[in-house]
């Protein structure tokens, strides 16, 4: 059994290399991180809309230097003690995350569990269709548990409040506020925990948020040391998979300079890079020249695919987390584990373009009469 099981994992782990190299789901990466950044500008725009309250001006703002205008929100909010806002801003910034995810990232997930657990190649528009009925589900099992556990420690905090009224309503209210307070650090622990596995058993289960949060539950509390044994695993794969796509990165970088300063020449080289890294106070921070356009793009395809890349396998390593955990806990060996299901479409007789025709038996007299 042992050595079966080893086998598996083996196995698993050559598709999980096969797999997190999908050019499509780079592609489905990159379009989720192009619907993010501008949900977080958005964001950071509101929190800095807080501090100064122009919230059209901090918006321009935000997306002409995104970098410059979030450093500076976030060093205000620091200096100025604002605390509260600068949590409500990251979580937003989470909760966009959480949106962008359980769509895109829903649907690489969806294309690694078909991919890991049969031997099918999996298709885009597939997944996407699934994503798009599931993302509900997948939107709600984080960001619920999340809402669930503020909505908790509000409710406590509230009922030790009622200690400036009367001594005696805090001695009644504190037993309350306790047990809320206890409820919502379960589910905090619950979802950083095993959160990662809410995605993977919707994408092979077709579960909802339920099935999604059971399961969640079930693994972090019951069997935490596998899984954050599992999840560690996981993290130090991907951290060495960043090491090596950082690494590339800066090389291809260098590689960028070099030609730069042969083509150029050393000091029109710096002065193109200083052009394009330090923006001007005043006006837009666009390059001037067509050489600093070319620089600005090729650094940023670069850096965006090296990211785009990262996502992509960090979900494939959270399906093949959910997928060990199936096989040692649950002994359900991955054979067995059909992430494939048709769309349930392909079972509806009238949308495959049959018609449904009501048809009435006549029953002879003769026998009807036999019959009773």
């Amino acid at each position: 059994m042992m050595e079966g099981q080893r086998i598996e994992v083996l196995e698993l782990l050559r598709k999980i290399q096969r797999s997190s190299g999908d050019q499509r789901k780079i592609f489905l990466a990159l379009y989720g991180i192009l619907l993010f950044v501008p949900l977080a500008l958005v964001v950071v725009a509101a929190g800095r809309a807080t501090l100064t309250g122009a919230f059209g001006g901090e918006l321009e703002a935000c997306f002409l230097r995104p970098v410059a205008a979030t450093w500076g929100f976030f060093s205000a909010a620091f200096q100025a003690g604002r605390w509260g806002l600068m949590a409500g801003v990251v979580l937003a910034l989470w909760f966009a995350a959480i949106a962008a995810g359980s769509f895109f990232g829903l649907a690489i997930t969806r294309m690694a569990a078909i991919e890991l657990t049969c031997e099918r190649r999996a298709e885009v528009r597939d997944a996407l269709a699934f994503a798009r009925r599931h993302f509900l589900w997948a939107f709600l099992t984080p960001a619920g548990l999340c809402l669930a556990a503020i909505l908790l420690l509000g409710l406590a905090a509230l009922a030790f409040s009622l200690g400036r009224v009367s001594e005696l309503l805090l001695a009644v209210a504190a037993p309350a506020a306790l047990v809320l307070s206890l409820t919502a650090v379960v589910l905090v622990v619950g979802l950083v925990a095993g959160g990662v596995l809410a995605w993977p058993t919707i994408a092979t289960e077709w579960s909802d948020a339920f099935d999604a949060i059971t399961r969640v539950y079930g693994y972090s509390f019951s069997h935490s040391h596998r899984v954050l044994l599992y999840r560690l695993g996981a993290g130090l794969v991907l951290l060495g998979a960043a090491v090596a796509r950082g690494i590339r990165a800066g090389f291809a970088l260098l590689c960028l300079y070099l030609a730069l300063v042969a083509g150029f020449g050393l000091d029109r080289s710096k002065d193109l890079v200083d052009a394009v890294l330090r923006e001007p106070a005043a006006g837009p921070p666009f390059p001037r020249t067509v050489a600093a356009w070319t620089l600005v793009a090729c650094v940023a395809v670069l850096l965006t695919l090296a990211v785009a890349r990262l996502a992509v396998y960090r979900i494939v390593l959270q399906q093949a987390v959910y997928l060990l955990l199936r096989l040692k806990i649950d002994k359900v060996p991955l054979g067995t584990i059909d992430g494939y299901r048709p769309d349930d479409s392909a079972y509806d007789p009238i949308a495959q373009g049959f018609e449904l025709v009501e048809v009435e038996e006549e029953i002879p007299a003769g026998g009807a009469a036999r019959k009773a």
